[in-house]
């Protein structure tokens, strides 16, 4: 027993040391050799499949990431990590399912109600299933329960302008650069959200001007500089310059012809 034993904790550090050294397909190979021996004790299993769980995430494999996560949350039911990568396998999957992975977040919340992580993650997805008001709440709290925490703030600040809430997200990031000054991550969550900021702007401003243009009938008048005693121009009822534009047919060249003969 003592020799099958030291033959799996030796292949289980063997996957860990793989890992740690970004060799992922050889890290999740070496742990599904691991899992599939009889002897395995059930924590080393779960443990074992939360990290293949984990680097298949990062590969973008999400289908085989759920079904080592799975059981891994069986062998362990109320491990809360386990239960975020399930959500995160969701999440990111193109075609993945936002229920689910809101779900698998709220498992991992009710199991550790203090990470701040799993939070902003649910508050995400309930933003992403239509839940805004309950999303933006948990991410507003999320964020102020870690505001030195770049990865919540990031998580918080990105579910917030989906939800629409641009202010919200920028009063949560006054607070968190007040907190850490010197954060040159929190700067570059604070440069997205003014360019995301200029962009809504934009796209009200151009929502304003075509109800405008709607109620007009849809005639658009271009403003021009007046050029004193033009021909083809006249006052709009705003008193601004318009140019009303004629068009010209080409003449033939006939004088270029008679030159070529």
């Amino acid at each position: 027993m003592s020799r099958m034993l030291t033959l799996v904790h030796a292949g289980w550090d063997s996957a860990r040391t793989l890992a740690r050294a970004g060799r992922r397909t050889a890290a999740v190979a070496q742990i599904e050799r691991l899992v599939a021996r009889p002897d395995v004790p059930a924590p080393v299993a779960a443990d074992a499949r939360r990290l293949a769980g984990e680097l298949l995430i990062d590969a973008g494999r999400y289908a085989a990431a759920r079904r080592h996560l799975r059981v891994a949350a069986e062998l362990e039911p109320g491990h809360a990590r386990t239960h975020y990568l399930l959500g995160l396998a969701w999440e990111r999957d193109p075609a993945g399912d936002d229920r689910k992975a809101a779900a698998r977040f709220k498992k991992a919340v009710a199991a550790d109600p203090t990470n701040a992580l799993y939070r902003a993650g649910l508050g995400r997805a309930a933003v992403r299933c239509g839940k805004v008001r309950r999303g933006v709440r948990e991410l507003v709290a999320a964020a102020n329960a870690a505001p030195g925490d770049v990865a919540v703030l990031r998580v918080a600040v990105g579910g917030l302008i989906e939800a629409g809430r641009v202010r919200t997200a920028g009063r949560v990031l006054t607070a968190a650069r007040f907190a850490n000054p010197q954060s040159g991550a929190i700067v570059g969550l604070w440069n997205r959200l003014r360019f995301e900021a200029a962009r809504v702007g934009q796209e009200d401003h151009r929502r304003k001007e075509a109800a405008g243009s709607a109620r007009e009938g849809g005639v658009v008048l271009l403003p021009f500089l007046r050029v004193a005693g033009a021909k083809g121009t006249r006052r709009s009822a705003s008193g601004r310059t318009t140019r009303r534009d004629v068009i010209s047919l080409p003449r033939p060249h006939l004088a270029r012809q008679r030159a070529n003969r």
